[in-house]
């Protein structure tokens, strides 16, 4: 079973931004299946790198089932497959957020190799516990489907800054987590057409700290674990989660533009 990696310093969200264009052609060729089941063998072995772009490939082809008239056991096959995953991948980017602020925080070699075994073992039975659902075979485009696309993102667009004020208030982050789900479901159906503009990008990028530090802390809450460090590592998370916050608002005006660009009338094409 491959192990995260073990960095020196505060790891940095990977930018969600666009692959490059020889990737994406190369990529497109294969359908959601095909992709799947390159990844599967490496998923199963519980591998991050496929776990993660596993759990990204069905927010995909999420974002495009809603557009077609797919049977909901296709659906729901996918839903599975995204929490079915889900758990061994959150444990992965907090363990990333963790054993670099120990290093950050000059924990003690001991307390660090006791808090590796202990998050291996962890994962090691999230990762027993993650049953991977049968999927049924791919369902194809509609025609329009642009046509399609292009209309949905304008309601996307609509309900997103319609959200935004009451959220960027918001106390609670289970406020941010759901519109984090709503722009991130925009992100992928806006990539049916185009790659997703950086104003798009650096909102999810703090969104997605955000929702780092809150795994980080329940588990810090939860588990018996770093008796020594823990109080720091919760104080450290608890500024992630502030920054993020104020990351976002500054990101905000920038896609608030994009998106009050998609509410305008635009000729339609195929």
């Amino acid at each position: 079973m491959a192990a995260p990696s073990d960095p020196q310093a505060e790891p940095k969200r990977k930018k969600s931004g666009p692959n490059k264009t020889s990737s994406k052609k190369t990529s497109s060729k294969k359908t959601p299946s095909e992709r799947l089941n390159k990844l599967l063998p490496a998923v199963k072995d519980g591998d991050p790198k496929a776990i993660h772009e596993a759990r990204k490939l069905t927010r995909k082809v999420a974002a495009e089932l809603a557009l077609t008239d797919a049977p909901k056991k296709v659906r729901r096959a996918w839903r599975d497959l995204r929490r079915a995953v889900a758990p061994v991948r959150d444990r992965d980017a907090a363990g990333e957020h963790v054993r670099a602020a120990l290093h950050e925080l000059n924990a003690s070699a001991a307390e660090i190799a006791t808090f590796d075994r202990d998050w291996q073992s962890k994962r090691a039975e999230a990762l027993a516990a993650m049953k991977l659902p049968k999927l049924s075979k791919d369902v194809p485009r509609p025609k329009h489907f642009k046509r399609k696309v292009r209309a949905a993102l304008a309601q996307q667009s609509a309900e997103i800054l319609e959200a935004a004020p009451k959220v960027l208030r918001a106390r609670t982050t289970e406020t941010w987590h759901e519109w984090r789900k709503t722009l991130k479901h925009y992100r992928y159906t806006l990539e049916l057409l185009e790659p997703a503009p950086s104003a798009l990008t650096d909102v999810l990028d703090g969104l997605g700290r955000l929702q780092d530090a809150e795994v980080v802390l329940d588990i810090l809450t939860g588990e018996a674990r770093l008796p020594h460090s823990k109080a720091a590592l919760i104080q450290r998370e608890k500024g992630a989660r502030q920054e993020a916050q104020r990351q976002v608002r500054q990101a905000w005006p920038a896609l608030e533009a994009v998106l009050q660009s998609r509410l305008l009338p635009e000729k339609i094409s195929n």
